[in-house]
């Protein structure tokens, strides 16, 4: 190919990103300030959220008097259960079974299925939903828009009259309490969670939409910032052959700001930009680490209805609040969750099984189910790991190493023996390349808050700054007359 034609096409594809880059920058700089600004707030103001310690301090106990339904009992009506557990509801004790058609409430004194609380039911509890305002009931709204709230819709709203303004919200469908907001958690949040992620609740409100478009706009905010790097080394590479070198060759003072921003700055952008699209994969290039319907089943080694005892566990604290059965391995167990956030473990209705007892019962159910497997062992986590971090797994998690080639690690809680995640190395790589390069929680940071903040915040300030730059660059293009635009 003759030289000048090779320089006529190079000059073309040149022109053309430039075009590329422009344009689409226009179209996404403001998405860019929006993200780095809505960061820095997250780093220190993240989404409200109830834990499950302070969900069970303000739920009512468990009246294990008037139960009179098994737990085998209260499956079988349920049809065929994934997961079950006993819960106080509106007053009376409920099991609530979560099925592939949805979640069911089982009366637990008549094994009838029970319709959704109404308000009086829910005003009229008032030992875990002190009120002062009628509830308001809600399907979705911006602090209930996640799709893990799905199974429990719809929703009461109760305001509390204190001076943090804050409000519950109650599962009319299960009668839990599954989420709690206040005035300065909403008021941070709108510009922080709820910009980043775009949690606008009409888009939000239906995953597949809000999950395909913040993955298109994630992936064009790439594009822009894959351009923009590559034609900002190609122009600096210009501005060191001039007869005077320099970083730049841009005269005018926004342009300037621009590249010589974006030289500092384009790593920090590229990794937090490839990162944060990749929040979003759920499944597209990684694993989604979910253990597949054939091993789950081998690892529970029998169904609810059939694994499930015939009585309750005896000797149930009075002051219990949730009562949680699952299946390890063809033997069932309950947990009783206590009021501080603790748990006992039962084996079928009768015994107390010990911590060391349910890993091995859990090693040996994960063997089962990875039959390829010659041994394992198991083995506590370190909760501030980036694995655990990532998948935001509970203290009580245990690994499950297995003996083999090219066969996964498997961890499960240690404390009911739910299988939490199947990592493979595709699901290990993205816990790495989404979640510690957007986080920065590594070894050595993740115990370290105020500097991993730090460490973050300069980046991301220094990202802001840079896509200010762009922000007025692209007001002045699109404010520029027609003829002169290019």
């Amino acid at each position: 190919m003759p030289a000048s034609s090779a320089k006529t096409r190079w000059r073309q594809a040149i022109k053309t990103l430039v075009w590329f880059h422009r344009w689409l920058g226009v179209a996404t700089c403001l998405i860019f300030a929006l993200w780095f600004a809505s960061g820095a707030v997250l780093l220190f103001k993240p989404f409200p959220s109830l834990s499950h310690a302070d969900q069970l301090r303000l739920e009512a106990p468990i009246d294990f008097g008037a139960v009179a339904i098994s737990p085998r009992g209260a499956a079988i009506a349920a049809g065929q259960p994934t997961a079950l557990r006993l819960v106080q509801r509106g007053g009376a004790p409920a099991y609530i079974a979560t099925t592939p058609d949805g979640t069911i409430a089982i009366d637990a004194r008549s094994g009838e299925r029970l319709g959704d609380l109404t308000p009086e039911d829910i005003a009229a509890d008032r030992r875990s939903s002190p009120g002062t305002t009628p509830p308001v009931a809600i399907a979705y709204d911006q602090w209930v828009v996640h799709n893990r709230f799905d199974p429990l819709r719809p929703f009461y709203r109760i305001d509390l009259a204190d001076r943090h303004g804050t409000s519950l919200y109650r599962s009319a469908r299960t009668g839990e309490l599954v989420q709690r907001t206040t005035a300065a958690d909403r008021g941070w949040n709108w510009v922080g969670a709820v910009l980043h992620w775009a949690y606008v609740t009409p888009l939000r409100s239906s995953f597949t939409a809000w999950d395909r478009t913040v993955w298109t706009l994630s992936f064009v905010a790439l594009l822009v910032a894959i351009a923009g790097t590559f034609l900002g080394i190609i122009r600096m590479l210009a501005a060191r052959r001039l007869r005077t070198p320099s970083f730049t060759a841009y005269r005018r003072r926004w342009m300037r700001w621009h590249h010589l921003l974006g030289l500092f700055a384009s790593v920090f952008v590229l990794s937090w930009t490839l990162s944060g699209w990749l929040s979003m994969d759920h499944g597209r290039l990684f694993s989604r680490g979910q253990p597949t319907a054939e091993q789950a089943a081998r690892y529970a080694g029998a169904p609810l209805t059939t694994a499930l005892p015939n009585d309750l566990p005896t000797g149930m604290p009075a002051n219990t609040r949730q009562l949680d059965f699952t299946v390890v391995g063809g033997r069932s167990q309950s947990v009783a969750w206590q009021p501080d956030g603790t748990a006992l473990t039962n084996d079928s209705a009768t015994a107390r099984i010990a911590p060391a007892t349910i890993r091995d019962r859990i090693g040996k159910a994960v063997l089962t189910a990875f039959p390829d497997a010659s041994g394992f062992s198991v083995a506590p986590i370190d909760p501030t790991a980036t694995y655990a971090l990532a998948e935001g797994w509970p203290a009580t998690a245990v690994r499950v190493s297995l003996k083999g080639k090219a066969l996964p690690d498997v961890y499960a809680d240690g404390v009911d023996g739910r299988l939490l995640t199947v990592m493979d190395d595709s699901r290990a790589r993205y816990a790495w390349i989404y979640y510690a390069l957007h986080t920065f929680n590594v070894p050595g940071l993740a115990t370290r808050p105020v500097l991993r903040r730090i460490i973050v915040l300069i980046p991301l300030i220094l990202g802001f700054l840079f896509s200010l730059t762009g922000v007025v660059l692209g007001v002045q293009r699109l404010c520029k007359p027609i003829e002169y635009r290019s």
